[in-house]
């Protein structure tokens, strides 16, 4: 029988449309739907899926209270029950990149829910957390958005049908 997956999208405060570095401090929070760059997300889901929620998190926030960050954004997740989280892409930016990182692990070892990210190589997020968690390469910039999420929609899609993709370290 065919279902559509359950999405939850994790973003920065700047692409979940809060504002730049002025709005970093932001602590965790839930919005209904797509956000932002989660528009493009649902429309590359289709009839696979929908974007039922969007959680977003300033990146001084999440950096010098990861644990307590972690602890809200998973609590804020698990009250939707979703199916597949998705976060970012954070391409080159590193404490984004460390906050995708850091949550799709939590989410898939906590909450049991398939997570992936995208990165550019050079992220520090990448050499973090390779080996325990599933990441797209992406370019260095938001630039490369329209071609980033379809790959990992894609990549996504298959965790939720369980189709054979690989060990996270090959991901990617």
């Amino acid at each position: 029988m065919y279902r559509k997956a359950k999405v939850i999208h994790y973003m920065n405060q700047f692409f979940g449309q809060i504002g730049g570095e002025g709005k970093a401090d932001t602590p965790p929070q839930i919005k209904e739907g797509p956000v932002g760059p989660g528009v493009l997300l649902q429309e590359r889901l289709r009839e696979r899926g929908d974007l039922i929620a969007t959680v977003i998190c300033g990146d001084d926030y999440f950096s010098t209270n990861m644990d307590q960050a972690t602890k809200e954004l998973l609590f804020l997740i698990k009250s939707k029950n979703p199916d597949i989280f998705i976060a970012g892409p954070a391409f080159n930016a590193g404490r984004y990149g460390i906050a995708c990182g850091e949550m799709c692990k939590r989410t898939s070892k906590d909450l049991g829910i398939p997570s992936i990210t995208g990165m550019f190589k050079e992220n520090p997020g990448v050499e973090l957390y390779r080996r325990s968690i599933y990441i797209i390469e992406t370019s260095g910039s938001a630039m490369g958005m329209k071609d980033s999420l379809p790959k990992m929609v894609e990549l996504a899609i298959k965790l939720f049908n369980d189709e054979p993709i690989g060990i996270p370290s090959e991901a990617g």
